[in-house]
């Protein structure tokens, strides 16, 4: 079945869409990892990749074109620096908290972006770490916020102040698992640092962050060309 589908509807890379392979060479080169663990809002932040042309390529498919190939390499490369997570902070299950878009973004889109990306992810951790692992949307908008691509750091935090709340029907859904918030792109850590404050406030005790990609301030190295991601 999956070589009828490539047969039919041939792959094309996901950064450049030179037809052929999901990603070729030259963009896999230009994809740079990330393997610093700076803290937010006083927990450890486990990042793959550096956001750059490339992986914004990667983050734009998966995110505003529901490219589930994009979303499925991105969730591969995040479980991979899981890895690191798990050697560090050792659970026999985890929970992973997606940071949600706003009501009105899902409905553009069709689908809540970071839901899909954290089960992915959730999915290849499982596979690749054998332990437990699961998604649960605890955390919801309370109100509007605004486009923070042109917003400074300092406003971007008054912007995301309070800007979340936790689904009371998640407030009995604990587990003892370790929680981990889940972001697709940490810019300044504003929102994921609204997200720890309301998950605390519902007594909810966030054990790291996890995000496919950090920009700013952070130091990079590239991925080796040699590496390469099973996203079946």
């Amino acid at each position: 079945m999956q070589e009828l589908l490539e047969l039919l509807y041939p792959p094309r890379c996901l950064g450049c869409q030179l037809p052929g392979c999901q990603i070729c060479p030259r963009c896999e080169s230009e994809l740079e990892s990330f393997i610093k663990v700076p803290r937010v809002a006083g927990k450890p932040l486990y990042s793959a990749l550096h956001y750059n042309e490339a992986s914004s390529h990667l983050i734009l498919a998966a995110k505003e074109s529901n490219d589930r190939a994009a979303a499925r390499y991105l969730a591969a490369l995040t479980s991979m620096r899981f890895a690191r997570l798990h050697r560090e902070i050792p659970r026999t299950s985890y929970l992973l908290v997606p940071i949600p878009s706003s009501r009105a973004a899902d409905f553009r889109r069709g689908f809540a972006h970071m839901t899909v990306l954290a089960k992915l992810i959730a999915r290849a951790v499982e596979s690749e770490h054998h332990v437990s692992c699961s998604v649960s949307p605890l955390l919801l908008p309370t109100r509007k916020v605004a486009d923070q691509s042109e917003l400074s750091a300092r406003d971007r935090a008054l912007n995301m102040n309070l800007a979340f709340t936790v689904n009371p029907k998640g407030r009995t859904a604990r587990s003892g698992a370790g929680i981990i918030v889940v972001d697709d792109l940490v810019t300044t850590g504003s929102t994921i640092t609204e997200a720890i404050r309301a998950l605390k406030v519902a007594n909810f005790e966030p054990d790291a962050l996890l995000s496919a990609c950090v920009a700013g301030r952070f130091l990079t190295n590239k991925i080796s060309r040699s590496i390469r991601v099973d996203t079946r």
